[in-house]
């Protein structure tokens, strides 16, 4: 799966190299995202993936803050843009960019998580795991933009995310760890 680091402005750090892709403007909207997930995630709290979701909520439905250079489709995968890590290592953005037919295993995830769609209508299958092994499909949603979903750590909640439709979708993964060393851990693959 391909994936790319990017920093979409200058005020804050990334702990990743990007001299390659150069310091870019602060959105206000994804500005003031990232402040209500600094305030939200000193909160120890369980419900901290549904707290966040409601933010990634209005975060999707304020339009073209994300720079195109992140809306980028990988080749043969989809595609992982980390837009931000914090510094302390509490939470990762990321812009998962799908073309069609592009789709994810059945998996859970290593944290806490928000989803947003922000272009396009990608879809999800949803599923239940009872003797924790084997994976059976309990349902399928196609998503529009402005949706947003919570996921714990664990797989209790297996699912699988993919684009069935003609058009490139884009999501964006809010993700409580830091994930710059490598995105694709985030995932555990049933």
């Amino acid at each position: 799966m391909a994936t790319s680091a990017h920093r979409i402005g200058g005020g804050r750090p990334l702990s990743m190299d990007l001299s390659a892709h150069g310091a870019r403007f602060m959105d206000p909207a994804f500005e003031a995202y990232l402040d209500a997930l600094d305030t939200l995630v000193d909160q120890d709290r369980d419900d901290l993936g549904e707290i966040v979701a409601e933010e990634v909520r209005k975060l999707v439905r304020c339009c073209d803050w994300l720079p195109e250079d992140c809306c980028e489709p990988g080749v043969d995968s989809y595609r992982r843009h980390v837009l931000y890590a914090d510094p302390r290592g509490r939470y990762t953005v990321l812009a998962v960019v799908w073309r069609p037919g592009q789709t994810t295993p059945v998996h859970g995830h290593t944290a806490w998580g928000a989803v947003g769609v922000y272009r396009g209508t990608p879809s999800v299958e949803a599923y239940r795991c009872d003797d924790g092994a084997t994976a059976e499909l309990c349902g399928e949603f196609c998503c529009c933009p402005g949706q947003v979903s919570h996921v714990s750590a664990g797989v209790e909640a297996p699912h699988r995310i993919f684009n069935d439709s003609d058009d490139i979708a884009i999501t964006i993964h809010t993700y409580g760890r830091d994930l710059t060393e490598d995105p694709a851990s985030i995932n555990i693959v049933l």
